[in-house]
């Protein structure tokens, strides 16, 4: 299992295994895998609940070419899929290919405890990513263990919101909210003039990862000069900072305000976005695929659709930082069914057709943005990832400028309470002062660098802790090969 807790096994266990292992749609068949199944089929697990459109097609089209075989098909939601993974690494039916989402270990840490392995992708796609493939994030001891199938410019907290509530509360659709005076206004009128039938503001904080990521996305539009809670051109850890204690206060104000729906505190992304749709709610912070899954369960709702770019404390175009993109699907170096995997992901999920279909489906923007054009994506989609070439800019990375520092990776342990724990027990109640969990957490996260560098060391890596600071980096500016 790695560095996967038995604390967290059996958190996972506590599920019914029976649900964890078949939560979502399903092609059919038996969810487990790693070769588990009939004799045949290839077997997929991921979160990407709104690309599945799309898998499908491809999938269709695999079984009926020449050398390919059946796949089956399981989503799970992303705060289970990590869990549904652990069980089924236990009883050996993992599945041939998956996402990794959930599990919360680094890549180097899934190699070397046989959770994912090498892919042998064929001449014509690595060609197509040729310049796309990254030693320390796609790479390994220079053997290709997965691709990215998004472009990098994105973030999380996208401002969408109910058009039809936004108008009856006398608010131009046209002009979404930028600022959080703005925002505050906005969700107020629409609460003050549904007649009670619908609040303000709903979100999904009963995802810790999801909102420490959306946390960490508002801190860099609040003026924050890194990434992750760390500083850019020190490579110091500084939750502690002032952006973050400004998007905090500003959060937990809404919920003062008596603008946040009630029970949003143990919500999750499905259900949270799944009330917002149907009214509950004026706005709804989510990533860019929310069209995507909402408009797939309620298509009606397109008409009602409007978004907005991330919040800022004041007037100004925000500015947010976003890493290489990683890799999305993994195989399992345990499954019979390698040949038929590395065909599939190799001549049809690198192709400038899947990244038509992943903008037709309106997840995260594919690798190539000039797809997005090409699709049949909602006018607000499209005006989304307009925004997002203005305002998300590539940041800088310790694992591109040496790629032993994946071996860091490898050593460092979580630190619990997360920034995601901390912004959830606010919420709740449960943590009081939220700038001195900050400095817990950034005082641990320096402290576990350190000792993961030393770590790394004792076993051979050369590395330090210099290479995770780029003293020449600039805002709203791209971190360049050239510049490392």
């Amino acid at each position: 299992m790695g560095d996967l807790t038995r604390r967290r096994v059996l958190q996972a266990a506590a599920l019914s295994a029976a649900g964890a292992l078949t939560a979502g749609c399903s092609t059919g068949g038996d969810p487990g895998g790693g070769g588990s199944v009939a004799a045949g089929r290839l077997t997929w697990w991921d979160h990407q609940n709104q690309l599945e459109p799309a898998k499908r097609k491809i999938f269709e089209k695999f079984a009926a070419a020449e050398g390919g075989v059946p796949v089956d098909y399981t989503y799970n939601n992303p705060a289970k899929l990590g869990q549904a993974l652990q069980l089924a690494k236990q009883s050996n039916q993992l599945p041939d290919v998956h996402s990794n989402a959930g599990l919360q270990v680094p890549v180097p840490q899934l190699i070397a405890g046989g959770w994912v392995g090498p892919l042998e992708l064929n001449d014509a796609a690595l060609k197509r990513l040729d310049g796309k493939l990254i030693e320390g994030i796609h790479v390994f001891d220079g053997k290709v263990h997965s691709f990215p199938i998004f472009d990098y410019h994105v973030y999380s907290n996208v401002t969408w919101f109910n058009t039809k509530l936004v108008g009856q509360a006398g608010l131009d659709p046209e002009a979404p909210p930028r600022t959080y005076d703005e925002f505050r206004s906005a969700a107020r009128a629409v609460r003050d003039s549904s007649g009670g039938k619908a609040q303000g503001w709903i979100w999904n904080i009963g995802m810790t990862d999801r909102i420490g990521d959306q946390v960490n996305v508002l801190a860099q539009a609040a003026g924050f000069e890194g990434g992750g809670g760390v500083l850019y051109r020190t490579g110091e850890y500084a939750y502690h900072s002032e952006p973050y204690l400004t998007v905090i206060e500003f959060l937990l104000s809404l919920q003062q305000d008596q603008l946040l729906v009630p029970g949003s505190q143990t919500l999750i992304d499905d259900a949270a976005r799944t009330r917002w749709t149907a009214g509950i709610a004026g706005y709804y912070f989510d990533g860019p695929w929310c069209p995507g899954v909402a408009l797939k369960h309620t298509p009606e709702f397109a008409e009602s659709l409007g978004v907005g770019p991330v919040l800022t404390p004041n007037p100004g175009e925000p500015a947010t930082y976003r890493g290489t993109q990683g890799g999305e699907y993994w195989i399992t170096p345990s499954t019979k069914m390698a040949g038929q995997a590395n065909q599939l992901l190799s001549d049809y999920f690198t192709t400038e057709e899947y990244s038509v279909e992943i903008a037709n489906t309106m997840s995260q923007p594919p690798r190539d943005l000039g797809a997005v054009e090409k699709s049949t994506a909602h006018p607000a989609y499209k005006k989304l990832i307009t925004w997002f070439a203005d305002q998300v800019f590539l940041a800088p990375e310790a694992v591109v400028r040496n790629p032993q520092t994946s071996k860091v990776g490898a050593e460092t342990k979580a630190i619990k309470p997360g920034l995601g724990d901390i912004v959830q027990g606010a919420f709740s109640g449960d943590v009081t002062d939220v700038p001195a969990a900050l400095k817990e957490l950034s005082d641990k996260s320096n402290a576990e660098r350190e000792r993961a560098v030393e770590a790394a060391k004792k076993k051979g890596a050369e590395v330090s802790l210099d290479d995770y600071a780029f003293p020449n980096w600039k805002p709203r500016a791209d971190y360049g090969k050239d510049q490392y």
